[in-house]
């Protein structure tokens, strides 16, 4: 394993903020996934600055990253009907998502065979496609239907003028597409994911909340915010009683085909920065309090201090009766860690499903047309499916502009506004930075464990766009 040689340390605790692998002892419900650990640990090695603004590096992740590898396009959820589709834009490249029959979604260039101009701008429905500029028209297969003043075009041939397909493939209710002529299968790509999340199944799952961000900064520097607890405790200083950020655990996955990261922050625990002294009545009863679910007054949470059960699983326990309560399902064999933490993974390139009720959230961080200092990022809060009847639609995307607040209106993330509000606030002085840093001459340096995912996604970068860095 690379770095075997270098002392490191996995984490720091405190009495009342234990490691991963000891909160999850406390536990006899623990998932074969909660207790896995990773196979690699990437080298450190400095990073050259240019990556996140040369017009240049963006040009070639366009042509060696956005056309070459699987990503995530959209939900299941998001186009139910036949004939519903939707954009996906990733940089200046575009695609329809377009479900062409009840079990089966395809995916087309965003672009008219006639004169090339955008055919899909935003979520829609019908039984054909359809150029707003002279009305050619494809079926739902992509096959050319009819062409206004046929006459004009007597040597074009119907099946010369199809849209142009790209692969698509499905998991736990995800679209994914891929622009390569001769992809190696989605598995491949997902790797430990596809084992990991049969305890915890995103497919059962539907879009409650979803907010689409403009921010001024390079989509890598977005998404590398969002892959470690270590800024915490300078930027979200509020959680610091409800998260224990520096007890986190990092691993990585590789094999060669799939690159799989995962951070795990424990819950209703407090911060070991904290100290010894620290409450975890105080921990659960926050974590508690902070938990919302919009429009529904949910029940007091009380501590019973003569219980054998933690105040931590305590929390927990009280999730499960809330979950059962609404939606009519059994919780009661679901791990505390399940129902409290905070556990990201993350699928090159840019793919952030994360596991468990804690945070049910899914990132997807993508560059905003030609702008190598822009970025798309896409937040879906994830919800459990009742037992009986069909789940509420998928939530409609908000939609925030570079410079409105998540606090005032993105009202569905409730508490976790003030802290992605937060963030919003860091990363531009980051990319402000990263400027500066490279007109002196400066290289990025990152920490060997907290930030171990970040080195990891740049090495799988590097070898994707075939850098020998």
């Amino acid at each position: 394993m690379a770095g075997d040689d270098i002392a490191l340390v996995r984490g720091v605790g405190s009495k009342v903020s234990p490691l991963v692998e000891e909160l999850l002892k406390e536990d006899a419900r623990t998932t074969t996934a909660l207790s896995a650990k990773g196979n690699y640990h990437p080298p450190a090695k400095p990073l050259d600055l240019k990556r996140y603004f040369d017009p240049a590096f963006a040009e070639r992740e366009r042509d060696s990253l956005w056309k070459k590898v699987w990503q995530y396009a959209c939900r299941e959820e998001d186009i139910p009907k036949v004939g519903d589709r939707l954009p996906y834009s990733v940089g200046s490249l575009s695609y329809i998502i377009v479900r062409v029959a009840p079990d089966q979604i395809k995916a087309y260039q965003n672009t008219c065979m006639h004169r090339a101009t955008r055919l899909c701008d935003g979520q829609s429905t019908g039984d054909k496609i359809r150029c707003p500029f002279h009305g050619w028209e494809w079926k739902l297969d992509g096959s050319l239907n009819h062409i206004p003043s046929r006459w004009d075009f007597p040597d074009l041939r119907d099946e010369e003028f199809s849209l142009v397909e790209v692969n698509v493939a499905m998991w736990g209710g995800f679209v994914f597409i891929n622009p390569d002529a001769n992809p190696e299968p989605l598995e491949k790509s997902l790797g430990v994911l596809q084992a990991h999340f049969k305890s915890w199944a995103l497919e059962d799952h539907f879009t409650y909340g979803h907010v689409r961000k403009k921010i001024r900064a390079n989509w890598k520097i977005v998404m590398e915010a969002f892959l470690e607890s270590y800024h915490t405790v300078e930027t979200h200083r509020q959680i610091l009683n409800t998260l224990a950020d520096a007890s986190s655990q990092y691993d990585v996955w590789e094999d060669g085909s799939s690159h799989i990261s995962r951070l795990y922050s424990p819950m209703a625990v407090p911060s070991p920065h904290l100290g010894d002294e620290a409450s975890v009545i105080e921990a659960a009863v926050e974590f508690a309090r902070q938990f919302q679910m919009p429009g529904i007054k949910l029940p007091e949470l009380k501590i019973d201090l003569a219980s054998s059960l933690s105040p931590r699983a305590q929390v927990a326990q009280w999730r499960r009766s809330i979950f059962g309560l609404l939606l009519g399902r059994d919780f009661s064999d679901w791990p505390d860690a399940l129902m409290l933490d905070a556990i990201q993974y993350w699928m090159f390139p840019n793919f952030c499903p994360w596991y468990g009720e804690g945070g049910p959230i899914v990132y997807q961080f993508l560059p905003n047309g030609n702008n190598p200092l822009e970025t798309i990022m896409d937040i879906r809060l994830m919800a459990p499916k009742p037992a009986k009847g069909a789940p509420p639609p998928s939530a409609p995307i908000t939609h925030l502009d570079f410079d409105d607040s998540f606090v005032k209106k993105a009202l569905e993330f409730g508490e976790l506004g003030l802290v992605f509000d937060q963030d919003m606030a860091n990363i531009p002085r980051v990319q402000a930075g990263v400027m500066t840093a490279h007109e002196a001459g400066n290289k990025i340096v990152l920490g060997r464990y907290q930030e171990m995912r970040i080195q990891y996604f740049h090495e799988i970068l590097n070898r994707q766009l075939g850098l020998d860095l």
